[in-house]
């Protein structure tokens, strides 16, 4: 009888919402959705972010208890994230997860899985590296603007996830068009070099600006923009020259004036993009300014939402990353060891360790040189013979030069502190939740990165995103049926390109792979609201049904 009893509050608890909430009815729906991802965040890095905070511009007398971080009050749970086939995940399948609800395996962009033998969820074969329908996607074709702000590359893993689909995450040049073509208001972060001349002539043509300076950032006043400001990722937070790069907190403040412009509402992704990639570098310093510059924004997207009464705001990492800790093997006495001995060294370096890598190998440094770098930018003034061998021998290497540089420079900073890690890769922990929404209707307790998605899709009331997935992606074989049908394919383009004629009408449209332009009877071109995919392992297109309408 227990055990019975039992079963029917476990099941009654996950069905009362999406699982480890305090409510029974679904939430109530908002104007504006923001997402924010501080990428590759372990919940150990908001203590250490307190801890360096508290050693900065505060009283000693002051009691650490009252030292906050700005997403404190906003933290109310934790996140199961996972792959498909492997319980540590990879920025692409995890972030997709919270753009479509659909859990993707390594590399795949907001893309089914395929089948595997260690598959950890079930998997449906027959929907193999097909796409599926993102939550900005679905925002956008409700009506609403939408918008990116990140610190990486534009067509990186995260920001892809949302606005495009493929199943490897390092074709830019499959990811860039779709992003540019799905129409996006607003895309803040890097990336000239992946900004080809057919992309900006899209966006020109369709009245989006293009701003690469700082000062474009500031004046600019219009509703559709994108503000790329280096030719790949934006600097560090350490590293950023503040007169001519805008911070993280700079490119919110800009997009939420932009976006809110839109009487329909908007929806919003903001990444921390590079805690992760100082995660990976075991860059304790880095780690923690990326964060405090991530937690600027998260202010900026509070203090927006409180005042605006119509903004729901999630907060969530995709992943851990490098298991970072306060204390490690050094730690001898651990117990005794005094504030200031953990936190006044991490707030001495005063560069990543990517900056003062690059730094010795443009200088070309010989062992003077690179006691002098040291001494500036790390205030470590004691380096040992074998510690320069070592940064000398990595200087020299003919491949890889400023990683394995990297590498060494991230040894002798944790051999000074007592900042653990145990890994340069992601890790498997459950993440932190914040969250706030206007009624109060947030998750509480432990949910499931998929319960993330299903979330915002009730909040901004869109419907199901698998029914749109079946009429914006609809295999081009099912829609166009070769008994009725004729195919011409050209997939020897760098973009693949198909042309369907109707055996009927003998109308025809012209396709363009990861485009949003179809052309009918080779003249006339008309404007769709998703893009085309085409998915070389399936080699097949996926096209919104109501293209059949052109040519029947």
């Amino acid at each position: 009888m227990k055990t019975n009893t039992l079963k029917i509050v476990l099941i009654l608890s996950f069905y009362s919402f999406f699982g480890g909430n305090t409510f029974s009815q679904k939430p109530k729906e908002v104007k504006n959705v923001i997402i924010m991802i501080p990428d590759g965040t372990s919940t150990s890095v908001l203590s250490l972010s307190r801890w360096y905070k508290s050693g900065i511009g505060y009283s000693e007398k002051q009691n650490i208890d009252n030292i906050q971080l700005n997403i404190d009050p906003y933290i109310c749970g934790l996140v199961k994230t996972h792959s498909s086939d492997a319980p540590i995940g990879d920025s692409a399948p995890t972030g997709s997860t919270y753009a479509t609800g659909v859990v993707s395996q390594s590399a795949f962009v907001s893309t089914y899985p395929q089948k595997t033998k260690n598959d950890i969820v079930s998997v449906d074969a027959t929907l193999a590296n097909t796409p599926a329908m993102t939550i900005l996607e679905a925002a956008k074709l409700k009506g609403k603007a939408t918008g990116l702000v990140v610190t990486c590359e534009f067509p990186h893993a995260t920001p892809a996830d949302f606005s495009s689909h493929y199943y490897n995450r390092n074709k830019y040049e499959f990811l860039a068009p779709q992003m540019v073509h799905n129409n996006i208001d607003v895309v803040f972060g890097g990336g000239t070099d992946y900004l080809d001349d057919n992309c900006k002539n899209y966006l020109q043509s369709n009245q989006w600006e293009i701003i690469t300076d700082y000062n474009q950032l500031k004046s600019f006043s219009g509703k559709k923009v994108w503000g790329l400001f280096a030719p790949k990722e934006i600097p560090y937070e350490l590293d950023r020259d503040t007169t001519t790069c805008p911070s993280l907190e700079e490119l919110t403040d800009k997009a939420l004036e932009v976006l809110s412009q839109n009487e329909e509402g908007f929806f919003l992704m903001i990444e921390g993009s590079k805690i992760d990639w100082c995660a990976h570098a075991n860059d304790p310093a880095g780690i923690i300014t990326e964060f405090l510059a991530f937690d600027k924004a998260v202010k900026k997207v509070m203090d927006f939402a409180q005042a605006d009464g119509q903004t729901a705001v999630i907060i969530c990492p995709d992943h851990g990353n490098s298991a970072v800790s306060i204390g490690n093997m050094r730690a001898k006495g651990y117990d005794k060891i005094p504030k200031d001995k953990i936190i006044e060294p991490l707030i001495k370096y005063k560069s990543t360790t990517e900056n003062l890598s690059k730094l010795l190998y443009n200088q070309k440094a010989d062992s003077e040189t690179i006691k002098k770098y040291f001494s500036s930018y790390m205030d470590i003034h004691d380096l040992k013979p074998v510690e320069i061998d070592s940064l000398l021998s990595g200087l020299q290497q003919q491949k890889n030069a400023i990683d394995k540089t990297k590498k060494t420079i991230s040894n002798i900073i944790t051999s000074r502190t007592y900042i653990g890690f145990t890994t340069t890769g992601h890790t498997g922990e459950d993440v932190f939740l914040a969250m706030y929404h206007p009624q109060g209707d947030i998750m509480t307790g432990v949910v499931h990165n998929t319960q993330i998605n299903q979330y915002m899709q009730q909040i901004m009331g869109i419907g199901s995103l698998a029914d749109s997935t079946k009429k914006y992606f609809c295999g081009h074989k099912t829609l166009f049926p070769e008994s009725e049908y004729n195919y011409e394919f050209d997939v020897k383009l760098s973009i693949p390109t198909l042309t369907i004629t109707s055996n009927k009408t003998k109308q025809s449209i012209s396709l363009k792979a990861f485009d949003n332009i179809a052309v009918l009877n080779k003249k006339k071109q008309v404007a769709c609201n998703t893009v085309f995919i085409y998915v070389d392992k399936n080699k097949e297109f996926y096209l919104p049904v109501d293209l059949k309408k052109l040519i029947d």
